[in-house]
């Protein structure tokens, strides 16, 4: 039976690539067990959970397996000599190629008709099962302050995060856990007393309010004392003060309107819940009878903490001395509120400057008996600069969000103008770029690791960069707009090219990558996979005609191609939140 491309729907349903390749790949691993049997050799369960059957690199085949290597430890015999023997009993009417490498790894290529057959086996098939609910907070800027590149970072990340949870089946929730509540706000409203204009700040709220906590913080640096009134507002907000009350309930709700418009400036999902500090102050009480009826809460100096020093941990500040209450607190009922709600696992994205934080949070929550080893995580991320500046609210010394939008929209405008003046939909594609520009280069870059922002780099259209897989998706469909697909063929003897052969693969490979991902939630493992695969699609582009292809059996298979990596490429995209375009 041939290989007839009309059987496939005009978009491929990724969601099953993977479930396509890992059956591939169980059926060589099948052919492999059978050929130990037939050479007399035994296996064990033991022993096949250490083999393993990768994708190589393209000279060397489709798959590469190292079973010679596994099975030669209790057999007391050259790898070399077992992959011998394995090679010689293999089935192998399913491969062009099976040859033995280095010291017995055994290289394995498919047949071209065992690869197209398998583009064939699409069918409607679920994801992975899901393990429960899991809530993922991410973006969790402080009211009154502005939002810079830091807050972008962190939208990114986790709004990419949240797209792969989606992706592979997982039953995720988001929570933007605003930072409405602390010390911080004592010292804004006593900021917004001192030197506060109303109706300066009522024209431009955060810009005004931010001025001025940064103010107060400058005098705190020649006058403490203003720091300790600051927390005495603080501890008059948290007491039902009215006044400072109304002062806060303000701040907020300038804040929130101006948060909300994230959505819309970075293309981020929407939030299924707004959970801010304050939302638990209620629970803070009950949080704190527990930790005294279990016997964690001691007193010190006038402030309740709990001593994880036999941890290596230190002392955690569960309420300061002043009666004030404590993020860790707030975030200990946070926690103990979300399981409550049916969550089984809680995932933060917060900066790694928080990384005790969360270590002292986990041991508490475990010597409450609230939590296992499973049910929280922090996804740490390393520090953005650009060109070289910190970025902090208490000195006022910050790159904001909206800056770096419309630079980049100048920039990406400036190079369009020149690139392709005549562009239709214009506005559109300089939006794309831009934010696709931003993301990539954040995401692209391994989240542990620091960044310094690099313009150069985030719009070069030839190099690794958002742009140059945006073009790479617009040329594709260049392709498809122009080029219709006419009647269908049988695909059994159509000869493809080897970069055809790595596409295929590439393609098929799509969900491992994806699963590689969430394992260590890194996104930067699928931007590399997009931008090899990007390469190929290029190379692919320039060695492979298809409008002016003579061999319509060729051309057809092609075409039929073109639209695989297509949607691919726009599924690899939508997960790091950028949308494909159809034209640059």
């Amino acid at each position: 039976m041939g290989c007839n491309f009309s059987l496939l729907p005009s978009l491929f349903p990724l969601a099953i690539l993977s479930d396509i390749i890992m059956l591939m790949k169980d059926e060589i691993l099948k052919k492999l067990y059978q050929a130990v049997a037939d050479a007399n050799m035994q296996i064990s369960d033991t022993q096949k959970a250490k083999i393993t059957l990768t994708n190589p690199d393209a000279s060397m085949g489709d798959f590469a397996t190292n079973i010679a290597l596994v099975l030669s430890k209790d057999a007391g015999r050259k790898p070399l000599d077992i992959a011998k023997d394995i090679v010689g009993k293999l089935d192998q009417k399913s491969f062009s190629s099976v040859k033995i490498a280095g010291p017995g790894f055994i290289n394995l290529e498919l047949k071209s008709t065992e690869l197209l057959k398998e583009l064939e086996k699409a069918a409607e098939q679920k994801r992975l099962h899901t393990e429960g609910k899991i809530l993922l907070e991410y973006f969790q800027p402080n009211i009154a302050k502005p939002l810079h590149i830091g807050h972008m970072q962190n939208a990114i990340i986790g709004d990419s995060l949240k797209r792969i949870h989606l992706y592979m089946g997982k039953d995720v929730e988001s929570d933007t856990h605003l930072g409405d509540w602390g010390t911080q706000f004592g010292i804004l409203i006593l900021a917004y007393r001192m030197y506060g204009d109303p109706e300066v700040v009522a024209r431009d709220p955060i810009t005004e309010l931010n001025k001025l906590y940064v103010r107060l913080n400058q005098e705190i640096e020649t006058n403490p004392d203003l720091k300790e009134q600051g927390k005495q507002e603080f501890v008059k907000l948290e007491q039902g003060d009215p006044e400072n009350r109304k002062l806060w309930k303000q701040f907020v709700d300038w804040s929130k309107e101006k948060f909300s418009k994230i959505h819309d400036l970075l293309d981020i999902s929407k939030f299924e819940h707004d959970w801010p500090e304050s939302f638990y102050e209620d629970k803070m009480p009950g949080v704190l009878d527990a930790l005294k009826s279990k016997g964690i809460l001691t007193e010190s100096q006038g402030a309740q903490i709990v001593n994880l020093e036999d941890q290596n941990l230190g002392v955690a500040v569960i309420v300061k001395s002043d009666g004030g209450t404590t993020y860790l607190l707030r975030d200990l009922a946070t926690f103990i509120y979300v399981k409550k709600q049916g969550f089984r696992k809680h995932l933060y994205v917060v900066d790694n400057r928080q990384a005790h934080h969360y270590h002292q949070l986990f041991a508490i929550l475990k010597l409450m008996g609230e939590m296992e080893d499973d049910e929280g995580l922090h996804i740490a991320y390393g520090f953005i600069s650009f060109k070289g500046e910190a970025l902090s609210s208490r000195k006022g010394n910050m790159v904001l969000a909206e800056d770096v939008l419309n630079e980049a929209r100048k920039r990406v405008a400036k190079i369009i103008k020149e690139k392709n003046p005549a562009l239709a939909d214009k506005d559109k594609v300089i939006r794309t770029v831009s934010i696709g520009a931003i993301k990539y280069f954040i995401l692209s870059h391994n989240r542990n690791s620091d960044i310094e922002f690099n313009w150069d780099q985030a719009l070069d259209f030839d190099g690794n960069s958002g742009p140059y897989l945006l073009y790479a998706h617009a040329r594709l469909s260049g392709i498809l707009n122009k080029v219709n697909v006419q009647g269908s063929h049988t695909l059994e003897d159509v000869v493809i090219s080897g970069t055809e052969r790595e596409l295929i693969i590439k393609c098929l490979g799509f969900n491992d990558v994806v699963a590689e991902v969430l394992r260590g939630y890194l996104p930067n493992l699928l931007a590399n996979y997009l931008f090899e695969f990007s390469g190929l699609i290029n190379k692919f582009y320039h060695e492979s005609p298809v409008m002016k292809e003579s061999d319509e059996k060729l051309k057809f298979f092609r075409l039929k191609l073109i639209t695989r990596l297509r949607d691919t490429l726009a599924q690899g995209l939508n997960l790091l939140g950028i949308e494909a375009l159809d034209e640059m």
